[in-house]
C-alpha cells in the first residue's frame, strides 16, 4: 500500500489535497473508466488445483488504487477491486527469516547480559583459582 505518486501535499481552501509528480498513464485511467470483470483482479484455480496469478497484477491494482485514492473515488465500489489489506506490523513479518539485523540486535542482547555477569564470574574464578593454589601447597614449609 505505498503512496509513492502522491509526494506532494498542497493545502487549498482548508483541506489536503495530493498532487501526484506524474499523471497515472492511459493503462490506468482506462480501467478506472470502463473496469474490467472483478475476476480480473483475484487469483484463480485451475481445476488441478494449481493456483494462477490475477491477470491484473498486484502492482498494477495499486496503481490504480492510487488513482483513485488521488481521484477521490471509491476503488472497491466503482472499479470491482478486493477491499485493501490490513499492514501486519508484527515482528514476525518485519523478521520472516531472522534477518541481519535481528541477529545483531540478539546477539549484542546477549553480549550485554553476560558483561552484566562478568564481576561475579570473575571473582567466582579468583576465588576457585586460590582453593586450587592453596590445596597444591605442600604441608610442610620447605
Amino acid at each position: 500500500m505505498t503512496t509513492s505518486g502522491a509526494s506532494k501535499l498542497l493545502q487549498t481552501g482548508g483541506r489536503l489535497v495530493r498532487v501526484p509528480k506524474t499523471m497515472p498513464t492511459d493503462w490506468v485511467l482506462k480501467h478506472i473508466a470502463f473496469p474490467p470483470p472483478k475476476a480480473h483482479f483475484l487469483p484463480s484455480v485451475l481445476p488441478s488445483g494449481r493456483t494462477m496469478p490475477p491477470r491484473i497484477s498486484l502492482a498494477d491494482q495499486e496503481r490504480i488504487r492510487l488513482a483513485c485514492k488521488l481521484a477521490g473515488i471509491d476503488a472497491e465500489r466503482v472499479v470491482g477491486l478486493p477491499a485493501e489489506q490490513p499492514v501486519d506490523v508484527s515482528a514476525k513479518s518485519l523478521y520472516p527469516k531472522r534477518s541481519s539485523e535481528l541477529e545483531k540486535f540478539i546477539r549484542e542482547k546477549k553480549i550485554a547480559e553476560n558483561m552484566a555477569k562478568m564481576p561475579e564470574r570473575i571473582a567466582a574464578w579468583k576465588e576457585e583459582r586460590r582453593k586450587a593454589k592453596e590445596s597444591a601447597k605442600p604441608d610442610m614449609p620447605f
